[in-house]
């Protein structure tokens, strides 16, 4: 049950930022106790690892790097201690030198430099990617086209294809030209086999333009540049980053080179620089005035209660896909049954995170919530300050979005008497949904940079707090392994799938298919 706070007691601003939880479900003393218990030395031994480059990710063994793409373009935003160092190579500069790289390489292309064989300049890019390495480019280029951004927007068109169904790839290629199409193979691993069947298919489409257009097309962004380079990609156009970087941790570095190509290299910078902020502000505040560790504390204590739901709803369309992106950089990171030290934790580990942006989901699943037995928390995003003109549209938007905070948290007709009244009793909303708010002043590369890092230092800090790792998915692979057993007992394949009910219904799929 919430418990209501004087106004502004869990109000945090950084930045282009501010949250309010003065409707969550803890108390002050809750908050104070924080600072000195184990969860929080916990968390902080695993801040000060992430940053000094320890190995944070212990069933791979691996530090985790994905802040050190935005520290290498921000270096004075971080303590002199902050270091990433594998095997003897400095993964910063790493990331500098390919920054740099990928820097000038966009570059030649918007300026007309780089050409295609017949000495025409490039209109479109594709990219090709699945995960992580699909769902934070589609954000960044659905949020920033929809942005009034000075410079190179327009310039070049974007489609992506991360799905192995064809009618994906069908779609995406039916309005591209295969003699002036860029193509971004976007693979961690460079073994994904999602992404390198869809590769086979462009490969085939770029020759059809003739033989000397595949070569000049290509990009890769790995962190397997060997493996790339067999795939027939020029070192000059394989744009690196560490093993270190987990893929749904990755688009703040060169698996976004298409999105730089589109937007152009000074947007993708101011992204970058917001991300940095938070960075900073998590190595330099305490915990309970941390705005991200605030909002997984608010988590944490919610699942202690067992509400394991996390309703989003931003009130600003242009952030339609953020829930999409968010969902596998949450989910798939604390969707963990067992934690470090390898014993079972008996309780859900993740809320559940769903939504819609508002005012759409308050025609839709709002009313279960309003009235409902489901246990969620209810967490709204709204942004103060609009790219448009239309004063009143804004008002109603944001009214709307502070009368639903209001409506979760307080309810109508609740009373005992009420409730037990059968002539009022099917109005009654009970209320007492644990509330938060989060506001940008403005959505700009820097506030989107800001909120996505923000999100990141969340979902790790809900996962240092009950000693999980949110740095590997091992269901993910499970998943790809009986994909890989089962598929040659597809047609034209025989069937002999292990699995009695998996064989029935190949069978079916044989049968239905002649």
């Amino acid at each position: 049950m919430p418990i209501t706070m004087s106004p502004g007691q869990l109000s945090r601003s950084i930045g282009p930022l501010h949250i309010n939880l003065d409707r969550q479900s803890y108390s002050l003393q809750m908050l104070n106790d924080f600072e000195s218990s184990q969860e929080n030395l916990r968390l902080r031994d695993f801040i000060d690892g992430l940053f000094r480059g320890a190995v944070v990710n212990p069933t791979e063994q691996r530090a985790a790097g994905h802040w050190s793409l935005r520290a290498a373009f921000r270096r004075s935003e971080y303590p002199d201690f902050v270091e990433l160092t594998v095997d003897g190579r400095d993964e910063l500069e790493l990331a500098r030198t390919v920054q740099a790289q990928m820097n000038a390489f966009v570059e030649q292309v918007q300026s007309g430099v780089y050409t295609n064989p017949d000495g025409e300049t490039y209109n479109s890019v594709l990219h090709l990617g699945i995960g992580g390495s699909d769902l934070g480019p589609r954000l960044l280029h659905d949020v920033f086209s929809r942005l009034e951004l000075p410079g190179v927007h327009g310039q070049l068109n974007i489609r992506f294809v991360a799905n192995v169904d064809f009618h994906e790839m069908k779609a995406a290629l039916a309005s591209l030209n295969p003699k002036r199409t860029l193509v971004l193979i976007a693979s961690k691993s460079f073994s994904t086999k999602e992404t390198l069947h869809n590769a086979q298919h462009i490969f085939n489409w770029l020759d059809t333009a003739g033989p000397a257009y595949r070569e000049k097309a290509l990009l890769a962004a790995t962190c397997k540049p060997g493996k790339a380079a067999e795939f027939g990609i020029p070192p000059a156009r394989i744009f690196e980053f560490s093993e270190t970087v987990g893929g749904r941790y990755s688009l703040w570095g060169p698996v976004s080179i298409s999105i730089r190509l589109v937007h152009g290299n000074a947007v993708f910078d101011e992204l970058l620089a917001g991300a940095a902020c938070i960075d900073n502000h998590v190595l330099s505040t305490r915990s309970t005035d941390c705005v991200p560790i605030l909002l997984a504390l608010s988590d944490f204590y919610n699942l202690k209660v067992g509400i394991d739901s996390l309703l989003l709803s931003p009130y600003d369309s242009r952030l339609g896909m953020l829930i999409p992106y968010l969902q596998q950089l949450w989910m798939e990171s604390l969707g963990k049954g067992v934690g470090i030290d390898g014993v079972p934790i008996p309780r859900s580990t993740c809320p559940i995170l769903w939504g819609d942006v508002g005012t759409n989901g308050q025609h839709a699943f709002f009313q279960l919530m309003h009235q409902g037995r489901n246990a969620s928390t209810v967490e709204l995003v709204a942004v103060l300050k609009p790219n448009h003109s239309e004063a009143a549209s804004h008002r109603i938007l944001l009214s709307h979005a502070l009368a639903q905070a209001e409506a979760f948290s307080v309810g109508r007709l609740n009373s005992p008497q009420e409730m037990a009244d059968p002539t009022v009793n099917y109005k009654s909303c009970p209320g007492q949904r644990p509330v938060q708010m989060v506001f940008l002043d403005e959505l700009t590369p820097y506030s989107l940079g800001a909120l996505l890092s923000l999100w990141e230092h969340r979902t790790c800090a809900l996962g240092a707090m009950q000693n999980i790792n949110p740095f590997d998915q091992w269901g993910v692979e499970l998943g790809k392994v009986i994909a890989e057993q089962i598929e040659p007992n597809l047609p034209p394949g025989e069937n002999r799938a292990e699995n009695p009910i998996t064989a029935h219904l190949i069978d079916h799929f044989i049968n239905r298919g002649r």
